[in-house]
C-alpha cells in the first residue's frame, strides 16, 4: 500500500524560512520531520541521528525558502525527487 504524503506539511517545508530549521520528508509515513540545526538536546540529537542514518533511502531533504509555496510548489518538488 502506497504511503499518503502530507503535502500541507509539505508545503509549509518549503516555505520555511527559518535557517536554524531543516525538514525531511519521511518517506516511510508520509510526514515532516523537522529538526531545529540550534537545539542540541539528547531528543533533538536523537532525531537528527535517526534522519541522517535514513537520509535518502527513508528521508528527502525539503529545502525551505519559498514563501510563494503552493499545491504547484509541491507537485513540482515530489517530483524532481521521483516521488
Amino acid at each position: 500500500m502506497a504511503v499518503a504524503f502530507d503535502r500541507g506539511a509539505i508545503r509549509a517545508a518549503l516555505a520555511m524560512a527559518d535557517p536554524a530549521i531543516s525538514s525531511y520528508l519521511d518517506l516511510a509515513t508520509g510526514t515532516v520531520v523537522t529538526i531545529n540545526e540550534s537545539d542540541s538536546s539528547a531528543a533533538m540529537e536523537e532525531i537528527r541521528n535517526k534522519v541522517m542514518d535514513g537520509y535518502g533511502d527513508q528521508y528527502r531533504y525539503i529545502p525551505g525558502g519559498n514563501a510563494g509555496a503552493d499545491d504547484a510548489a509541491v507537485a513540482q518538488w515530489l517530483e524532481t525527487e521521483g516521488l
